[in-house]
This record gives C-alpha cells, sequence and structure tokens, in this order.
C-alpha cells in the first residue's frame, strides 16, 4: 500500500512538472503576438467628400508582415456604413492603405458628421489585431 502511494505521489508531481512546462512553452511559443499597430489614422481628416475630397486610411504594424487588412465605418449609432479590404504595401508589408471617397456601400455621399474607423489586421503570424478612432467628415 505504501508503495502505490509513492506512486501515486511522485505521478502527481510528474503530471504537476509537464503542466508548468507545458505554460511556460505557450508563454514562450513563437505564435504569441510578437507585432501590434504602430499607426492607424486616416487624413486629411476631416475631409468633404462632396467637394470631391478624399481620404487616405493608413495602418502599420511594428514587426512581421500585414496579410489582410480591413478597414469598417460606423455611424455614431453603431450601423455598419462601408468596409473594404486595404492594400499592403508591396514594398513594405508592414503597412496596408485605403483611399475612401467618404461613400456609404450604397454608392452615396455621407453626410457631415463623426464617425467610426475601425481597423482589423492579420499578420504573417496568425495574430489578429484591432484598433479605433474616429473619422470626420465636413
Amino acid at each position: 500500500m505504501i508503495n502505490i502511494l509513492k506512486k501515486l505521489r511522485s505521478a502527481k508531481r510528474n503530471i504537476l512538472i509537464i503542466l508548468l512546462l507545458a505554460l511556460l512553452y505557450i508563454s514562450c511559443s513563437p505564435n504569441k503576438p510578437s507585432s501590434s499597430i504602430s499607426e492607424f489614422y486616416n487624413a486629411p481628416n476631416p475631409f468633404s467628400p462632396s467637394s470631391g475630397e478624399v481620404t487616405k486610411y493608413k495602418v502599420s504594424i511594428k514587426s512581421g508582415e500585414i496579410v489582410s487588412a480591413k478597414v469598417e465605418i460606423y455611424s455614431q449609432s453603431g450601423d455598419l456604413i462601408d468596409s473594404k479590404d486595404l492594400v499592403v504595401d508591396s514594398l513594405n508589408k508592414q503597412t496596408a492603405e485605403y483611399i475612401w471617397a467618404g461613400l456609404d456601400k450604397n454608392g452615396k455621399y455621407l453626410p457631415s458628421g463623426i464617425y467610426d474607423s475601425k481597423v482589423t489586421v492579420k499578420d504573417n503570424q496568425d495574430s489578429t489585431f484591432i484598433a479605433e478612432f474616429k473619422t470626420s467628415i465636413r
């Protein structure tokens, strides 16, 4: 009976060691996000689409390469106004851009106001990053 208890205690200790090593591995894993968004903005901001002015959205990450990036424009009440894929820079894959004319998803000019912009970026390390800010139309 004592031998069985010793074996159980040893097995519990081994399981605990394995769990601790697994946690250590996960915390140091190369799949852990090693980048983040370094900038997300549009310029000019505010802009006036009804007079032919456009704005350029730009997003950059600190390291790695952008695989895809999408910007979504929302009204202040939370309705999705427009959604566009950004184009990844072929020379510097840490940046992506999109030129927006201030039109809704039906092709109509948006009225003056403040809109919420949200970008979702996926990188080559299978990480996803999200950032938000305000876009103004005058």
